[in-house]
């Protein structure tokens, strides 16, 4: 392999695999005061630091985003990707190929910013579902424009849509995301709901007196109609504000000075104090008023992602209620995913680890096979880079690297 090819370029410390080590104060759960970090996890070679324990690649296709939610970005938004640095679809094609050429892996989850407001996404979507060996192609969109594009999406071959929604109140869905139109996302909905795509899901962020006194009316939806409603503890990432953070408890935080963006909320929100409504808090909300959940065998729901299945048990329910708590309860352990940032970075963690880029490797001129045997190392040496046990906060805007 040409030796132009960069393994990686990590952009948070690595540290050796070759003894366990004390993990730094960092890195621990929000939820809970620990007096001491988790013993190092055994046999990583076989686990969520190994190439074969990856089962989905999520491609982000845009930084940019029609919304400005306030867990995202700051209101002001931030400062674009230039387009010249965007791969474009022929390099995320290259990308995939690699993926389930020399690594199985078969599914892929488009993301953005908001993948709708990428030009062409409906030829991109075409041009995946026509490479040999894609099982499974999802999209995670905010459902401002599915109302047009549900069907045009469906046709070119889109298998599944996740769709984020946070409040089913118009006043407080326009105060989170500060520029959407409730109405027109659930036009979106229903349009997806009517060209046929099964699976749908909902991804609720529930942040403590913002949307908190919503979960019931979000648990409902899934006694109606035929789709997973997922609450997905918040997790602060990048410059990010809420729309409370009280004096007290910041003074009571230890904030790292690295952590503090210019929304003058990033590292004061992190700890979750106020916002964090863990898993077990939203369950006893929803059976207090719905009556108990019962688990769901997890291979009868699609995709393979992280979330805790339920249904309710009472009601005779179309549809199904799933909790991903990444906050609470840290499933590092059991990551099965790379991200690839539109700007071709392959990022390890959500909210940390290392990151390999990847766009000298797809603008080479070397031949296709060495090319894409290159793509195929920077996955393996990327994934190397998972932290075990991510850390408080993100240190990317959420809007750049997929969610």
């Amino acid at each position: 392999m040409s030796s132009r090819f960069p393994r990686f370029k990590a952009k948070t410390p690595v540290f050796s695999h070759a003894a366990p080590r004390t993990m730094p104060a960092m890195r621990l759960p929000v939820v809970g005061e620990l007096s001491a970090a988790p013993a190092p996890l055994p046999g990583f070679e076989t686990g969520p630091r190994s190439i074969s324990a990856v089962r989905v690649l999520r491609v982000s296709v845009t930084d940019r985003c029609n919304f400005r939610c306030v867990y995202c970005m700051p209101e002001e938004g931030v400062r674009w990707l230039p387009k010249e640095e965007i791969l474009s679809f022929e390099e995320i094609r290259e990308v995939v190929k690699a993926a389930i050429e020399v690594h199985g892996i078969r599914r892929f989850k488009l993301t953005g910013g908001e993948p709708t407001v990428r030009h062409g996404l409906v030829d991109l979507v075409a041009m995946l579902r026509r490479v040999n060996g894609v099982e499974d192609l999802s999209l995670t969109t905010n459902g401002q424009r599915m109302t047009d594009l549900a069907d045009p999406l469906r046709q070119a071959g889109l298998d599944r849509v996740t769709i984020s929604l946070d409040s089913l109140r118009p006043d407080k869905f326009r105060k989170i995301t500060r520029t959407g139109d409730l109405s027109t996302v659930l036009r979106g909905l229903e349009r997806c709901e009517e060209v046929g795509f099964d699976s749908i899901k909902i991804n609720c962020v529930t942040m403590r007196g913002t949307n908190d006194d919503e979960l019931v009316d979000f648990a409902k939806l899934s006694l109606r109609r035929k789709l997973t409603v997922r609450f997905i503890e918040y997790m602060p990432l990048g410059d990010a504000a809420l729309l409370r953070i009280s004096p007290e408890i910041v003074s009571r935080i230890a904030i790292d000075a690295s952590e503090i963006g210019p929304a003058g909320g990033c590292g004061a929100q992190d700890r979750g104090a106020e916002s964090l409504i863990p898993e077990s808090e939203a369950r006893e909300t929803i059976e207090a008023e719905l009556g108990p959940l019962m688990p769901v065998e997890r291979s009868t729901e699609s995709g393979v992602g992280p979330a805790n299945v339920y249904r309710l048990a009472e009601g005779n329910p179309a549809g199904r209620i799933g909790f991903i708590s990444a906050m609470s309860a840290p499933f590092c352990a059991t990551c099965n995913r790379l991200r690839l940032t539109a700007n071709g970075l392959l990022r390890s963690c959500l909210f940390e680890g290392g990151e390999v880029d990847l766009r000298p490797i797809v603008r080479s001129a070397e031949n296709i096979a060495d090319r894409r045997g290159a793509i195929a190392q920077a996955m393996t040496d990327c994934v190397r880079l998972k932290p075990e046990v991510h850390s408080r906060h993100g240190n990317q805007q959420m809007s750049r690297i997929g969610g």
